[in-house]
């Protein structure tokens, strides 16, 4: 495996980001042609919890999780087949890099994706992509996901460990704002 070079990426799939309120991210989002495909929602309030936005017709371009932003949560890179994933499991594995995988492989409810987190070597998140869908059917309605249920997160797979939910690359010169929306992670032991 060490003869191999590298996952292969065919582009940059889309954008993961925290926001403090993603209602208004969401908001300017749309007004730029943005639709949403998948979304959660506090049950009591009704403000996005987390929503999946595109542009191109897959399954989202930009992505907003509710949390302190904004920050950078993910760049997603795409490639064509789960074996690509496996392939760099091995090649991390064998090479020094076990550490910097940081989730997956597994499948996400939310966007039926095949995924691999990992960190780079300044510890930005990395997500590498395969087997979502695409959404070219514009009078498509957007999926609601409950909060609670863990299945949107993770269909199968370990749970995300407890740096998913709090840690994210920051944006030069951007002040942060907490969200004052609460929920309960689903994380792994």
């Amino acid at each position: 495996y060490a003869l191999y070079r590298g996952v292969k990426p065919l582009r940059i799939d889309h954008f993961n980001c925290f926001a403090p309120n993603v209602d208004e991210a969401v908001a300017f989002y749309n007004e730029l042609g943005f639709r949403v495909t998948e979304y959660t929602e506090d049950e009591e309030t009704g403000r996005l919890w987390a929503a999946w936005t595109h542009r191109k017709g897959g399954v989202h371009d930009i992505a907003f999780t509710n949390g302190t932003g904004p920050r950078l949560h993910h760049t997603a890179f795409w490639v064509p087949t789960p074996l690509n994933i496996i392939d760099l499991c091995d090649l991390m594995s064998t090479t020094g890099y076990l550490k910097n995988m940081e989730r997956g492989p597994g499948r996400h409810g939310i966007s039926n994706a095949f995924f691999l987190y990992i960190r780079d070597p300044d510890g930005h998140r990395i997500e590498i992509y395969c087997s979502d869908y695409q959404t070219v059917d514009p009078d498509l309605e957007p999926i609601r996901w409950d909060l609670k249920d863990p299945q949107r997160q993770t269909l199968w797979g370990a749970p995300a460990p407890r740096s998913w939910f709090e840690e994210g690359s920051l944006f030069a010169n951007v002040a942060l704002s907490e969200s004052d929306m609460k929920a309960q992670p689903i994380i792994a032991p």
